[in-house]
């Protein structure tokens, strides 16, 4: 028992891979994953793999920032708390806030054309752990989740970067002026506070 827990303890110091497994973990290791992680991110630059018109403007573009207005007050959050127990030292938590195109009608056509364009602002949760290098989260989606990828969009990868930043990608359904298109949009996220 003492060995384990001197290698949790290293571990746990060391930042390196999740000590869920053992009996006693070092309160430093929740605080070491708490400054590297834990708080908020706005979006830096948001990348989509196909140039969309999604602001209606005439001109297609694979900047997302520019194209869906709402995304720069979109954030992430990514939430580190202590539980307190041995089995489980850390509680971890991934927030992504999205605007969500709404339509009226929900699905226009040349006898029934768009009337209407704004966004609502969606907001899902996540459990994650982290790879045993701390370069990505592994998300951990709710069946809810899977039920209606529209409304939750669960992210493809959340990658960690450095300096405070991580990358999100995910896959969208975007309504623009060529009708349905879904793109691979690959958003960098910088961390403005730690609080949250």
């Amino acid at each position: 028992m003492k060995k384990l827990s001197i290698m949790c303890l290293l571990a746990g110091l060391a930042g390196l891979g999740s000590c869920r497994e053992c009996d006693e973990v070092a309160p430093d290791g929740v605080t070491a994953l708490q400054e590297q992680f834990h708080g908020k991110y706005a979006p830096i630059r948001s990348t989509s793999s196909l140039a969309l018109d999604v602001d209606r403007d005439g001109n297609a573009s694979t900047d997302m920032l520019a194209e869906i207005g709402d995304l720069s007050n979109s954030w992430v959050e990514v939430r580190v708390y202590s539980t307190g127990s041995n089995s489980a030292p850390a509680s971890l938590t991934f927030i992504h806030q999205w605007p969500k195109q709404e339509l009226t009608p929900a699905e226009p056509t040349n006898d029934n054309p768009l009337s209407r364009l704004w966004y609502a602002t969606k907001v899902v949760y996540w459990s994650f752990s982290f790879d045993s290098s701390r370069t990505r989260l592994l998300l951990e989606p709710q069946p809810a989740d899977q039920s209606n990828p529209e409304l939750y969009t669960p992210a493809e990868s959340v990658l960690v970067k450095g300096d405070g930043q991580i990358e999100v990608t995910l896959s969208k359904r975007l309504y623009t002026t060529e009708g349905w298109k879904t793109a691979r949009i690959v958003t960098l996220y910088g961390r403005f506070t730690k609080t949250t």
